[in-house]
């Protein structure tokens, strides 16, 4: 009954970010003065509707996303005086109309994560002790207690990035900002590369403890986590491309379901945290371009507004289709994957 109730919860959560993306969409839309003909939450069939200013409204029976459908955008079926067709709208109009989807995806990763900040604190690293006697940190003023906030300048955002950023560092020089009594106190380090052991090395054992954020302090924080993941997210998607795809590195529809819904078993802060990331990882997937995804419309429309004219339609939907095509059998292949691997477990 429990793996019942979680797998619903996470198809609720696929829902909730397939839905945001969707509000961005139909918001932006509506500002601008686009016919929309039905914003659904769900899919399949409709189970509630309602009709406001040529809009339908509607519930759908399946938990798996959602729709917002522009008039126009598909082949005109009913011809309608009071709304202005999809594409002859204004390129720039357009643009903004594709964008506001992957933001509002964005807007939703920054929310998620000031809740969970709030809610439940986060892990940061401090000084437990040192390994050494006259250790650099030791020497440089550092004390047992001291919470390490920021590594020349770049913020430590979360526990498990404090060694990366530590060997990061070249030169001879390093300026650890530690929080000591509530007050920030800027340390300078000299002398921290270690030659037998090939890295820097600070001489202390870190611990993770649970910090409070504050209101403005939890929207800063979560600001700064959330660009961070998206730059990590890009360098992963270069990665791809100049080594490879690995098997580990990709999961499909069932994978993700499959995630959520371990984190729903979990508990609340781990929900918020999981959900933190897919949700950045739905905007950055569609912000690339790849056909029949935002990214793909949003480039064409980029080669309209050069050229000063669109890409014939013709043209520009059988590339959608194609685009289409290859991510559904992607997505069925990676299905497969997802479901040989549960098996194995």
């Amino acid at each position: 009954m429990s793996n019942i109730l979680s797998i619903l919860g996470a198809l609720l959560l696929l829902t909730l970010f397939v839905t945001v993306h969707e509000l961005g969409h139909f918001t932006a839309g509506r500002l601008l003065g686009f016919g929309i003909l039905e914003f659904s939450i769900g899919m399949g069939p409709v189970l509630v509707k309602t009709r406001r200013k040529g809009t339908q409204y509607s519930i759908r029976a399946l938990p798996m996303g959602g729709m917002c459908r522009f008039y126009g955008e598909d082949d005109i079926v009913e011809q309608r005086a009071d709304m202005v067709a999809f594409p002859d709208q204004p390129v720039w109009k357009r643009m903004l109309v594709v964008l506001a989807g992957p933001v509002m995806n964005v807007v939703l990763a920054v929310v998620l994560a000031v809740v969970a900040l709030q809610a439940f604190g986060d892990y940061v690293p401090q000084v437990e002790s040192f390994t050494m006697e006259h250790s650099v940190a030791q020497e440089g003023g550092m004390q047992v207690g001291d919470i390490l906030h920021s590594i020349n300048g770049k913020q430590i955002l979360y526990f498990e990035q404090t060694v990366t950023q530590i060997r990061a560092v070249e030169g001879d020089t390093m300026v650890v900002v530690v929080e000591r009594q509530g007050q920030r106190v800027p340390i300078t380090l000299h002398g921290f590369y270690n030659e037998a052991a090939g890295h820097n090395l600070l001489g202390i054992s870190m611990g993770a403890v649970r910090k409070s954020f504050g209101f403005l302090e939890a929207w800063g924080h979560s600001l700064q986590y959330v660009w961070a993941t998206m730059l990590e997210m890009f360098a992963f998607i270069g990665g791809l491309f100049s080594k490879g795809v690995q098997p580990q590195d990709v999961v499909g529809p069932v994978g993700v379901i499959s995630i959520l819904g371990e984190s729903v078993r979990l508990g609340w802060e781990v929900v918020l945290r999981v959900a933190t990331l897919i949700t950045v990882n739905l905007a950055i997937m569609n912000i690339l371009p790849l056909p029949a995804l935002d990214g793909g419309r949003l480039a064409f429309m980029l080669v309209e507004a050069v050229r000063g004219k669109p890409v014939p339609p013709e043209k520009e939907g059988l590339v959608h289709v194609i685009g289409m095509v290859l991510l559904f059998g992607l997505a069925i292949l990676l299905t497969v994957k997802d479901v040989a691997g549960l098996i194995g477990r």
